[in-house]
């Protein structure tokens, strides 16, 4: 016999559905079943969305929500906007270090004023 089963992971509340084949096992004479992932449920339509293929993840190509109904035009302008961001960024990560580097000269130069000014006080006065 077999049926769908439904099961929710409490944590996340996603809702996955099985397919159950139920059979009697010929050693021990007692009942058992199987279990055959068909894949998770839209909480929204309650249809069965199918796993991937083998090895593969059913997730949408960006990965978030919604993804899979932008257009390949639009992917073109995100992708696009998404290497002008990366741009930007990497300038302000240089001119970042560039200015670490300054701070770093200025406190090398500040620790060797210290040690010279700690040497002077160190030496004993005539």
């Amino acid at each position: 016999m077999t049926c769908t089963v439904y099961q929710t992971n409490k944590k996340t509340g996603v809702t996955y559905a099985y397919r159950s084949e139920s059979y009697r096992d010929p050693v021990t004479k007692k009942p058992k079943s199987r279990r055959v992932y068909l894949g998770r449920v839209d909480p929204e339509t309650k249809q069965i969305i199918p796993k991937g293929e083998e090895g593969t993840r059913n997730r949408s190509p960006l990965g978030a929500p919604g993804a899979a109904e932008i257009m390949p035009a639009d992917l073109s302008a995100l992708l696009s906007q998404q290497r002008e961001t990366i741009a930007s960024l990497q300038q302000s990560i240089a001119a970042l270090q560039a200015r670490e580097m300054l701070y770093q000269e200025a406190l090398q130069t500040i620790f060797t004023a210290l040690k010279t000014l700690k040497q002077g006080l160190a030496k004993p006065q005539r």
